[in-house]
């Protein structure tokens, strides 16, 4: 769990991150919300696993406090994780929509 953690949070996190700051950066020197950084605001898996990565935390702290002697609840709580992170992905934009319009300022 802690492998999967880092690479994916040094891989599609990171990368993710460090071109939507360049976007910001050319978007902030136009003076104007960019088409690159409206379509990257766009992508799915990257705010997907920005939702998985807390959650991943919390299998792993529960898998360290229970301890426990079968796999059923590392199946059920990365499952679980994965369904609520799904839902989270699919929800947080429609509540909190970010179209590429709007203050420019």
């Amino acid at each position: 769990m802690f492998a999967f953690e880092f690479i994916e949070g040094n891989t599609i996190t990171r990368l993710y991150f460090m071109r939507l700051r360049r976007f910001a950066r050319e978007a902030l020197a136009a003076a104007r919300v960019t088409r690159e950084l409206a379509r990257a605001r766009r992508e799915q898996l990257s705010s997907f696993t920005h939702f998985l990565y807390i959650l991943i935390l919390v299998v792993i702290v529960s898998l360290g406090a229970l301890r426990p002697s079968d796999w059923t609840q590392f199946f059920v709580a990365t499952t679980l994780a994965i369904a609520v992170a799904s839902v989270l992905n699919y929800a947080i934009p429609r509540i909190c929509p970010w179209d590429g319009e709007g203050d420019s300022a």
